[in-house]
């Protein structure tokens, strides 16, 4: 799963959109069938309408599966906005979810193929500090990082389980009473 990194209101508005599309599309079906039903040369009239249920279902099935790629693959998310608003224009065939299901999907498209992920956040301070002695190679928090020995110069130690600072000399953690490392 992509956790909360992900085009989530392009994913909700193509949601409902596809809902949309779904909803009609089986409404068609439904009418299509009724006015088949009828007999005479209503039968053809259903045919079509039934038709284009059928066709808005698989449109209105292919979004919803659009917006769940949306969510779990955010990194295709520029390719499923194309897709999406391709669908979008496609679901006017059968009705387009009664219209406001190919709004909302092609606004959720746009807003998918626009999306940037966001960045991926540095250290506790906003930036990495140097290395200290011995640990070159390794990124370390201002200060030293967790269950650091002290800077020269005075510098703060802190809990290597929790990440709180740890006073000098101490020999647990004040707040969550893990021993720290010297």
């Amino acid at each position: 799963m992509a956790g909360e990194n992900f085009p989530r209101t392009a994913h909700i508005l193509a949601l409902i959109g596809g809902i949309l599309v779904v909803i009609e599309g089986l409404l068609y079906l439904a009418v299509g069938a009724l006015i088949g039903s009828i007999g005479g040369g209503f039968g053809i009239a259903g045919g079509f309408v039934a038709a284009l249920g059928a066709i808005a279902l698989i449109v209105g099935i292919i979004i919803l599966y659009g917006s769940i790629q949306l969510r779990s693959r955010p990194a295709s998310a520029k390719t499923w906005g194309i897709i999406l608003i391709v669908l979008a224009l496609a679901s006017y065939i059968g009705g387009g979810g009664f219209f406001l299901g190919l709004i909302l999907t092609l606004i959720g498209g746009i807003l998918a193929y626009v999306w940037v992920a966001p960045a991926a956040p540095m250290g506790t301070a906003g930036q990495w500090s140097q290395p200290q002695p011995g640990t070159w190679g390794q990124p370390t928090m201002p200060g030293g990082g967790p269950g650091a020995a002290p800077l020269a110069g005075g510098g703060q130690r802190f809990c290597t389980s929790c990440g709180s600072p740890v006073p000098a000399g101490a020999m647990n953690c004040p707040k969550c009473g893990a021993p720290v490392t010297a």
